[in-house]
């Protein structure tokens, strides 16, 4: 037998909780979006890139995602948690069958399963344990709606079918790191921790362009462990079962045939020379069985608006049984399963790991289980996923006060952006990079709204002068006590018959006619005066986002028309 590499290579776990709907693109056609139940390793490795071209990190981009020798990224499959423990189901390996209409038991067909006469089978097709003893349900949902043509044809829509995955579901992606020694990759693997963390509430998966499809929380399965040796977590059974071993695929594998072209069905051959080449080229192991079945692989490229040519693959749960005269020993299993099948693999693609073989005879149809976050003792866990500190009983009085508090801010959300777009189409401005980069500024997350009008403020004194009618409407706007000042000389003017007033009037809990107070100069209750206050940066930063969206959209408007996007 060959001796393993020299280089170092372990696992990243990394832990997805949804907080959108995700809709991954896997097909060819533009209209429709069918994502699977797992988000693929092209998805994640997207997500990386964005966050960090977001953060200016052009060599980590390089290094880990333009490369490929460091990072290979991998499908990220459905996470049960709870029951003892948390398991991860990988793709239903192809030979297992259910017997029977409404069976409730699992055969293995390479065992001689499916000979009974008469009777129907079907394909496990949920996602299962490693196990076997658990398998999941992830659940979907499909819609149609009409979107804006791609030609840029204005007044007309287009039919848009998607089916995604939806939020508050957990999944679980184990990334490969390669490096020359521990250190390296332990090293690699902090650094990727901390680009996830920093950006941490911007993150989003698939077609994440539109409809505010993608958001999720990505964070370490373990992080007092970050690292594992292996692709998955095995049970404690013999992996070597009477000398035979499954080797199952749970990404596809774009395997190439003798005649040049993408065959899944070259599958087998791919495995006996990865076989041959890595344990031993002169016992090569025999092919006991074999369950290829094709699928067509392809994507959209949304940095070149377009889609990417598809291909014949093997699909993920394809098994290949094995007979060899040698029971691999684990630092082997290892060895083998840290190498892929086919092309593509920083995408994620061509990933197998070996099984013990199912035992004789049928076995119990495991029970369905969602991919639900664990509830941890002292938490609330939010139906998009979000897991957030449970209340305390003793601050009860408090809770009131908070839907009062969400009460009028939802009422004066539509009515501050209505005033700001209105006063953006009233100026006119000539700097529109400075518009851009405001709006950079503004979309940053990780900032408190007053650490953002700071920001905000600082960014505009070092790019518009002081005579600039840009720097005229938002000067003196600042975090503290400035944004309070400027919110008392910039909110909606005509306090009583303002749509302002009269929206946070009509909701106001405070005023028994639901009707701006008269006698206050501010239109506003004296509890929804002290909201607004407290809420004046929010508020601020509500407005400016508004006005600076409505400020670039004409230029783009015109730039539509076929003038040309000043400068």
């Amino acid at each position: 037998m060959t001796c393993p590499t020299e280089e170092t290579i372990a696992y990243l776990p990394l832990r997805y909780v949804l907080t959108d709907s995700v809709a991954v693109r896997t097909s060819y056609d533009p209209l429709r979006v069918d994502s699977e139940g797992v988000v693929s390793g092209r998805a994640q490795r997207g997500m990386l890139a964005a966050a960090l071209s977001r953060a200016g990190r052009e060599r980590e981009l390089t290094e880990w995602v333009a490369r490929g020798d460091r990072v290979r990224f991998a499908p990220a499959h459905p996470r049960i948690e709870g029951g003892g423990g948390a398991v991860v189901a990988l793709p239903a390996p192809a030979h297992l069958y259910v017997p029977g209409k409404d069976g409730d038991t699992l055969v293995d067909a390479f065992a001689g399963g499916t000979d009974a006469p008469g009777v129907p089978y079907r394909a496990l097709r949920e996602p299962v344990t490693v196990d076997r003893s658990r398998r999941a349900s992830v659940d979907t949902t499909a819609e149609r709606y009409l979107g804006r043509s791609s030609s840029g044809e204005r007044g007309r829509g287009m039919p848009f079918f998607t089916t995604s995955l939806d939020p508050g579901q957990v999944f679980e992606a184990r990334w490969q790191l390669r490096g020359p020694d521990p250190d390296f990759v332990r090293g690699l693997a902090e650094r990727i921790l901390d680009v996830l963390a920093e950006a941490r509430g911007s993150l989003t998966l698939g077609a994440a362009g539109t409809r505010a499809h993608g958001g999720v929380e990505v964070g370490p399965v373990d992080p007092d462990r970050p690292l594992s040796p292996d692709r998955v977590d095995r049970p404690e059974t013999p992996l070597w079962n009477g000398g035979e071993v499954d080797l199952l695929l749970i990404s596809p594998a774009l395997t190439v045939g003798e005649q040049g072209q993408h065959r899944p069905h070259a599958l087998v051959p791919a495995v006996r020379e990865l076989w041959k080449r890595r344990v031993s080229e002169a016992d090569p192991p025999e092919v006991v069985a074999a369950h290829v079945e094709p699928v067509l692989v392809g994507a959209y490229h949304r940095a070149y608006r377009g889609p990417m040519a598809q291909r014949w693959a093997a699909a993920p749960g394809s098994v290949v049984r094995l007979r060899a005269g040698r029971a691999p020993t684990p630092e082997l299993v290892r060895e083998l399963e840290s190498h892929t099948l086919g092309e593509r693999a920083v995408d994620g693609y061509g990933q197998f790991v070996l099984l013990p073989t199912p035992p004789p005879g049928a076995a119990p149809l495991p029970e369905a289980s969602a991919p639900r976050p664990e509830r941890r003792e002292g938490t609330v866990t939010l139906t998009d996923g979000r897991v957030l500190p449970a209340p305390d009983p003793r601050d009860h009085d408090r809770w009131p006060d908070d839907l009062y508090d969400t009460l009028l801010w939802n009422a004066a959300v539509g009515p501050v952006r209505d005033h700001a777009r209105a006063s953006a189409r009233a100026l006119s401005t000539s700097a529109h990079g400075t518009l851009r980069r405001l709006r950079e500024v503004i979309s940053d997350p990780r900032r408190s709204p007053d650490e953002t009008l700071t920001a905000l403020r600082a960014t505009l004194d070092a790019s518009a002068g002081p005579e600039d009618a840009l720097h005229r409407r938002l000067a003196g706007l600042s975090g503290g006590e400035a944004a309070l000042r400027w919110w008392a000389s910039s909110r909606p003017e005509d306090a009583h018959g303002s749509a302002y007033a009269r929206g946070i009037a009509a909701v106001d809990l405070a005023l028994t006619d639901g009707l701006p107070p008269a006698e206050r100069p501010s239109g506003l209750s004296e509890r929804a005066e002290r909201w607004e206050r407290r809420d004046a940066a929010r508020l601020c930063l509500l407005w400016v986002a508004s006005w600076l969206a409505e400020a670039v959209r004409a230029p783009r408007e015109g730039t539509r028309r076929g003038e040309e996007e000043p400068r």
